[in-house]
């Protein structure tokens, strides 16, 4: 499929990482995205849960079940919790594919009749409780469409607005099914994931480090300096000469499958003159920071405060919300999910960090521009 248009959402700048507490408490948000073609063995519809920062749900039409990810696992939910999530995913898989086919019918969009329709579903808790909403839709990268959960319906200034919400609002329940989700269902479950999971959100976990370096075509090397599975997601990286300051590099963070978090930053140094290099990174599960040197792996044994995940990075469909997350944390406000049909591999955590950065040959998360 075609790459849609990129585009700025002027809203909801709620996926930030912070450390959330009594008086910030994180939002839930729903990222859903239906695609027209999707190349073999990509699902065309997938959706992810994110409490905060952190991603605890994915769904997508080839399973079509939606499952816990990372840390929330372990939560102690009730037993209808999950097969309730699956039945709404579906429910909007229903919706979503059901749109695509209409825009298709209609040859709206001129550019190969390509469609990529998202939407950005959820809410924050007000100070009593109540919901506080979000619901917005892009077409092809653009908003188009928001749905007024107090009114109960899809408004918005483009034809296939009106296409896509006729259709909806046909029906029979949609619209009171949405208003309903967004303004009970959804701050209720986001009260029983504080109840029962908040230990998560507060989890510290330390990185485990690694300093590499690979020669350029321009005669130089390439310090790599990388950090894995590490959480909250806040990390400073910088490299040192001889234990001197030689600045930060070009860095990149985005999170993992499983909960965690990894970062890696490059410079460009003299050949040969890599071994006076290290690389100092200070986190909040570290005591004090901590300073590798090249090509010898260090991980803190320092005890931290919260759970520690003991398990592997689990590869989830993942679906966008990596993407999310990504422009999220480099200051854009909401983005949409650009993608080419052949990559299936973005739909999964994994593909972009340096290989020379992974401790185990090969890498397993998506990098963001910091």
């Amino acid at each position: 499929m075609g790459m849609p248009q990129a585009w700025v959402l002027s809203l909801l700048l709620v996926l930030l990482p912070r450390t959330w507490g009594a008086e910030t408490r994180p939002p839930l948000l729903y990222h859903l995205t239906a695609v027209s073609n999707p190349s073999k063995g990509v699902p065309s519809f997938w959706a992810t849960g994110w409490l905060g920062p952190q991603q605890y749900l994915s769904y997508n039409s080839l399973r079509r079940e939606a499952v816990p990810c990372g840390a929330w696992m372990w939560e102690n939910q009730m037993s209808w919790y999950w097969e309730k999530e699956t039945v709404d995913l579906k429910s909007k898989e229903q919706l979503f594919l059901e749109a695509i086919r209409i825009l298709e019918d209609h040859h709206i969009d001129v550019i190969k009749g390509n469609y990529t329709l998202q939407g950005l579903l959820g809410c924050e808790l007000a100070p009593d409780n109540s919901s506080l909403p979000t619901a917005v839709f892009a077409l092809n990268g653009e908003e188009f469409m928001q749905f007024n959960a107090s009114i109960g319906n899809w408004t918005g200034e483009w034809p296939e607005t009106e296409m896509v919400g006729n259709l909806w609002m046909k029906q029979p329940e949609v619209a009171r099914k949405e208003s309903e989700f967004l303004l009970t269902s959804c701050p209720e479950r986001l009260l029983g994931h504080l109840e029962r999971g908040l230990q998560y959100l507060e989890w510290k976990e330390p990185p485990s480090m690694r300093l590499k370096a690979s020669p350029s075509n321009s005669g130089s090397s390439i310090l790599t300096c990388a950090a894995f599975s590490f959480y909250p997601p806040e990390l400073k990286l910088r490299f040192l000469r001889n234990g001197l300051a030689a600045g930060s590099g070009n860095s990149s963070i985005g999170p993992n499958g499983d909960g965690s978090f990894h970062a890696w930053s490059l410079l460009e140094v003299k050949r040969g003159d890599e071994h006076h290099y290290q690389c100092h990174v200070e986190h909040e599960g570290l005591l004090q920071p901590l300073t590798v040197d090249l090509d010898s792996p260090a991980r803190s044994s320092v005890p931290v405060v919260g759970i520690i995940l003991g398990f592997l990075v689990i590869l989830v469909a993942a679906a966008g919300g990596v993407l999310l997350w990504n422009r999220m944390r480099s200051g854009l406000p909401a983005p949409w999910l650009s993608l080419s049909g052949d990559d299936s591999g973005d739909l999964l955590p994994g593909g972009n960090l340096p290989p020379e950065a992974d401790p185990h040959g090969g890498a397993n998360a998506f990098p963001a521009t910091s």
